[in-house]
């Protein structure tokens, strides 16, 4: 996380040409990735105005969407404010283990969740879902929102997808309250990957 930042991040893995019917968007990968940057920046930077929202990052894995994630949490703690930053299934577990729990550290780490100035969510969509699970994720997103603490969530799948997973309740307050960043292009691990073969040779 300490290398990932706004600084070093590097658009060269983003292709400039506009292709809608491969990446699924009117603008280049590149030119995209550039406004994606750009609202994560200000995001970072505005996390307790009330008139910031929230983020949503949609997108294939090898996109950068856990990169500038790691850019956002890495600015929010350089400008004094607290983050909690966890995977979807961990998150969830942990959360339904807390709920349940008559220890007071217990339930000091519970009100954290609900607390802290930012929460991140990344991988939303790969957690094992219970009834008890969906209410306690929407109880997290509605209260926080009330709270006006920010939240910023990951996910691999589509909004189409997140429709079919998640219940009316939660997806209004993603498309209402969300910023919802697409992230398009190309596997971005399969080109590292490809660059370090290539300068074995």
């Amino acid at each position: 996380i300490y290398e990932e930042n706004f600084e070093t991040f590097d658009f060269g893995y983003y292709s400039d040409v506009v292709n809608e019917e491969k990446y699924g968007a009117k603008k280049s990968p590149r030119k995209n990735i550039e406004q994606i940057k750009k609202i994560s920046e200000k995001f970072a930077n505005n996390i307790l105005s009330k008139e910031q929202k929230n983020l949503l990052f949609v997108g294939n894995t090898g996109l950068g969407k856990t990169f500038l994630s790691n850019c956002i949490a890495k600015k929010v703690l350089q400008n004094g404010n607290s983050v909690i930053y966890q995977t979807s299934p961990i998150l969830m577990d942990k959360i339904m283990k807390l709920s349940f729990s008559f220890e007071d550290k217990d339930k000091l780490q519970y009100e954290k969740i609900f607390d802290v100035d930012l929460l991140i969510i990344d991988d939303l969509g790969t957690e094992t879902m219970t009834n008890n699970k969906y209410t306690e994720l929407f109880k997290i997103i509605n209260t926080r929102l009330t709270k006006n603490k920010k939240i910023l969530i990951s996910t691999n799948l589509t909004l189409n997808q997140l429709f079919e997973r998640y219940d009316e309740r939660v997806m209004s307050r993603l498309i209402g309250e969300f910023n919802i960043c697409k992230f398009v292009g190309d596997d971005i691990r399969l080109k590292k990957k490809r660059i370090v073969k290539y300068k074995k040779k």
